[in-house]
């Protein structure tokens, strides 16, 4: 997209979110080193965010559905309307985002989006935007290799990634507002997709030398059991209300479905050609599945899926990109 679009996008991201609090960064504080398969336990200390979980005002927008969507260059969250493919773009988020890849939204429609790091600095974070806000809340730092974050319904947030380019994958777990770890587990080497059931359980998708799974864990990162499930490099991952495991194997540009309890998919959807498949979104309705793709496409499909689903074009962005969200 040439320049000038670019920059009047980002104008029209003021106008379209005219109105927004000011924000507070959680403190910056060395990274906890915490015993390996702890289960979770408050830490003393950490700033509480006041936006953390203030009500959001009430926008004109404040009803309307959004679709968010990663651009690694520039590095922005590209927003647009959830009313159908091929929308023009509608606003843009670039304060505190580098490099992003897994994106997630809450149930207040907050969105929370995974920063990978540069090399060179060697820290990533997750960064936390109310609807409405071009602007981060909350940001929860030093999290190593950031790729993908989630928030639950019981006040935790969850980060999956790396241990700082170390190959070591692992998921941390915060109290929500709190930039101090409580709890974490390794896995694999790289963690990508994490999804939570209606049970609080809590799904990790991972890689490992030669294929990856899955694996589950009970509250506080504990418990934990792998499934058995073998996928070729996995990235996003969701669990519907009936138990259902929605995952991507990239490696195959193809999105799997496991019945609850299930070692081979009961369906599967390829998509080739669009570059990598990449991260899952649904709304909280079930009837429409979104996966983005590293080549810069987002695609849409009707839930449950089929034999027989097409999957759409939905959205087309200029630069390659991991994420993909979408409003409850």
């Amino acid at each position: 997209m040439a320049y000038f679009a670019r920059l009047a996008l980002i104008i029209g991201a003021a106008a379209l979110f005219a109105g927004c609090s000011g924000s507070q960064q959680v403190g910056q504080t060395a990274f906890p080193q915490l015993q390996w398969d702890a289960a979770s336990s408050p830490l003393p200390g950490g700033a509480m965010s006041p936006l953390a979980s203030f009500p959001l005002p009430p926008y004109p927008q404040s009803s309307q559905p959004l679709l968010y969507v990663a651009n690694d260059y520039p590095s922005s969250i590209d927003i647009f309307p959830l009313t159908g493919p091929n929308q023009p773009q509608i606003g843009s988020i670039t304060n505190g985002v580098d490099r992003p890849l897994g994106l997630s939204v809450d149930s207040k429609k907050s969105l929370y989006v995974a920063n990978e790091p540069h090399l060179s600095y060697g820290w990533g974070s997750v960064t936390v935007y109310p609807y409405g806000s071009t602007s981060p809340s909350v940001t929860y730092s030093k999290v190593g290799r950031a790729l993908y974050p989630l928030a639950d319904s019981t006040g935790h947030v969850f980060v999956s990634g790396q241990n700082n380019w170390a190959g070591e994958g692992h998921v941390l777990e915060f109290n929500a507002g709190h930039n101090h770890v409580i709890a974490q587990q390794r896995l694999g080497s790289e963690t990508d997709g994490i999804a939570e059931d209606g049970q609080g359980n809590l799904y990790v998708a991972y890689r490992g030398k030669v294929s990856g799974s899955i694996a589950e864990f009970g509250p506080g990162l504990t418990h934990k059991r792998h499934l058995g499930i073998r996928i070729d490099q996995p990235q996003g991952l969701l669990v519907d209300t009936a138990g259902n495991i929605i995952v991507v194997e990239s490696a195959a540009d193809r999105i799997d479905v496991f019945p609850p309890g299930a070692k081979t998919p009961s369906v599967t959807v390829t998509i080739p050609g669009i570059g990598n498949l990449a991260e899952l979104a649904m709304q909280s309705s079930e009837t429409t599945l979104w996966v983005s793709s590293e080549g810069g496409f987002v695609y849409s499909m009707p839930y449950p899926l089929t034999a027989s689903t097409v999957p759409t074009e939905y959205e087309q962005i200029s630069a390659g990109f991991n994420g993909v969200a979408v409003t409850p």
